[in-house]
């Protein structure tokens, strides 16, 4: 059959015996799954053994792609990674999350598409160090052994010169010495800007995989390019037409000062997230970062006390730097070196325990150290290596209860933003500012979402950006009816619970076509735009749908997600607020002179039984059973997903 947005197939590659297949695309799961990650937890739901460990060769990586990716839809650059992830989600290491990381990229996603696979699926353990080579014209898997231990800049560079293809560079995933060594929290690089599987590089070096490498020139076909032309130009003029948000003083000088080269965005994009820089002067001339949202150096200036940000970039971008080249999360990695170092001042930990590093607040010789120590698995670095409860657990303190070093975590993962301040990446409430609260995105999202990931919706602002209406708003164009708006809001206020089962639904479903949804979302608009995206999905696959059945199909795809970590052991009892949420109850922050306490969306302060509440309204608005926090019956025969009820049955 003719394949319009999809490629048509896909790939199974088995690493341990090295036998390679093809299979034609099943356009009907396509159709009820959208494409992307749906179509890949699905596979993973038929593959994946529940209770294996995610070092195992039984442990399934799944990468591809939407029916949008590589078009000339606006942000049609997200391509997605699937497997079960190697942090440890539960204090006894029995639970491990099954979960979807979505990576942008110029190249990858799109060589793989082009040459002629919607999804590859990786499994088994390679003897040596190899890397997966993808082609029009083959699939090998490649010896390894020249760019294994190098990082993750070098090994993409010699990839990319070495299967440099007539349209220009074959696309790159990576991993670096992190994954290599089995750091639980180590992830991969696309293309050098875009990283994804946060937990998931690890996975890949289990596997003896150091990289996946695509190359294709066979295009992707679309089924009325007419209409599909005059839906897209519309869409864009209206983004180009939005106000773009005002810079800081900061950020204006950060980007004045440091940015080299061209900002970069997805191939398709419009919004160019992506920026290179680096210290033109002083002593650490050449220290450079990149990829990164560019909040970032300052903000682990602010958590790790470093020399003061604007005075001396080099320190935060020699820092990022390492960690990126490493292939190490830049948040975990932040905020375990932040605890341990807090627990050596206070005598928790000894230079015994750290091979006679002294740990010292702001030390960049220190904290640079430390990442060796993490990456290479010695002395105190080797316990950190194994996720946050294996640390705390040999520390003897709780991180997630430790108010002092200020970590939010849950499902043993520590949250990129933190609720009760915002910007809030990794918990600087030195810097707060009027906060999100715990809203739907910022709050919600985390707790309930299986990697612990926040949303990207309205709520993702503060009230003091954006109004009630702006939130309103979004929620029609995420395709919310009418008799559900009235059920969430309410003339001044909204239903935090019930807000975010629709904010989540949408945020798969733009997951699900391949594009990125943070274009021009600060103004509530932009991509985050269902039936616009009815439309464009029509005129490029050839199958009619209605908003609410796109939305519905994202619908499908979290109840999916669940139903596979349900089957790993997931109830409502993993779903757990961060303690330090709690413990900010009845213990205030101190901000700018003020005591804070924490919040909804709105600044009103919260209590334990609130926080129930919400997530109460929450399963209530998904049609899970509210005790148990995992689908009914009902709900999975509504979805079309019968076959599997059975798993919720024995719960």
């Amino acid at each position: 059959m003719k394949y319009y947005g999809h490629s048509g197939g896909v790939l199974h590659v088995n690493l341990s015996n090295g036998r390679i297949g093809k299979e034609p695309l099943d356009i009907s799961l396509a159709q009820k799954f959208i494409g992307g990650p749906g179509v890949g937890l699905r596979l993973l739901l038929d593959m994946l053994k529940p209770g294996i460990d995610p070092f195992s060769p039984e442990n399934v990586l799944v990468f591809g792609t939407g029916p949008l990716l590589g078009t000339l839809v606006p942000g049609g650059g997200k391509c997605y990674l699937s497997t079960k992830y190697s942090m440890r989600a539960s204090k006894d290491g029995k639970k491990y999350f099954i979960s979807t990381s979505m990576l942008g990229g110029n190249r990858f996603g799109t060589m793989m598409k082009n040459a002629g696979y919607d999804h590859i699926v990786i499994t088994g353990r390679a003897e040596k160090p190899s890397y997966l080579k993808i082609t029009d014209e083959d699939v090998e898997i490649c010896v390894a052994s020249d760019i294994w231990g190098k990082d993750v800049y070098e090994a993409g560079r010699i990839l990319r010169e070495r299967h440099r293809g007539r349209t220009g560079n074959c696309g790159t995933w990576v991993i670096g010495r992190a994954g290599e060594n089995l750091v639980r929290f180590a992830l991969g690089w696309a293309d050098d800007w875009w990283n994804a599987g946060r937990f998931a590089g690890a996975v890949a070096g289990a596997k003896n995989l150091k990289a996946v490498v695509t190359l294709g020139e066979k295009g992707i076909k679309i089924a009325n390019r007419k209409r599909f032309m005059e839906v897209v130009e519309k869409k864009r003029q209206e983004i180009l037409s939005r106000p773009r948000p005002l810079r800081t003083n900061g950020e204006r000088k950060l980007l004045k000062e440091t940015m080299v080269g061209s900002r970069k965005g997805c191939s398709g994009g419009e919004c160019t997230c992506k920026t290179i820089h680096e210290v033109k002067e002083g002593k650490y001339k050449g220290a450079w970062w990149g990829a990164s949202y560019y909040g970032f150096p300052s903000a682990i200036q602010a958590k790790l006390q470093l020399k003061d940000y604007f005075e001396s970039y080099g320190e935060a971008f020699t820092l990022i730097g390492k960690m990126n080249s490493y292939g190490l999360c830049l948040v975990t990695s932040t905020n375990m070196m932040w605890f341990v170092t807090k627990l050596y001042e206070r005598g928790v930990l000894s230079k015994e325990d750290t091979g006679g590093l002294e740990l010292k607040t702001g030390d960049l010789d220190c904290y640079l150290a430390l990442l060796e120590k993490i990456v290479h698995r010695q002395d105190i670095g080797a316990i950190m290596a194994e996720g946050w409860h294996p640390l705390c657990q040999r520390l003897g303190i709780d991180a997630s209860t430790d108010y002092e070093t200020e970590c939010a975590i849950t499902k043993g993962v520590d949250l990129i933003v933190d609720a009760r301040s915002w910007p809030g990446l990794f918990g600087n409430t030195a810097q707060i500012q009027q906060g999100t609260g715990f809203s739907p995105s910022m709050g919600l999202g985390s707790v309930v979402h299986a990697k612990a990931k926040h949303t990207h919706s309205a709520t993702y602002w503060s009230n003091t950006e954006i109004s009630l209406a702006d939130v309103k708003r979004d929620a029609e164009n995420m395709g919310v009816t009418g008799e559900e708006l009235n059920r969430i809001f309410s003339a001044d206020s909204f239903d935090t619970g019930r807000l975010e089962k629709y904010g989540g639904e949408a945020e798969s479903t733009y997951n699900a076509l391949g594009i990125c949804d943070t274009a021009s979302y600060r103004v509530c608009g932009g991509m985050r735009d269902i039936p616009w995206l009815s439309e464009v999905y029509s005129a490029v696959t050839g199958f009619d749908i209605t908003p609410r059945e796109l939305l519905r199909a994202g619908e499908r795809i979290i109840n999916l997600e669940k139903l596979l970590n349900v089957r790993e052991g997931f109830t409502r009892e993993d779903d757990k607020i961060p303690p330090v949420y709690l413990q900010n109850i009845e213990s205030p922050l101190q901000a700018g002179g003020e005591e804070r306490y924490l919040t909804d969306w709105f600044g009103r302060r919260l209590t334990r039984q609130d926080l129930e509440g919400i997530l109460d309204s929450y399963y209530e608005e998904r049609g899970w059973d509210i005790q148990k926090g995992v689908p009914t019956k009902i709900k999975l025969i509504e979805l079309g997903l019968e076959k599997f009820v059975e798993i919720v049955e024995s719960v």
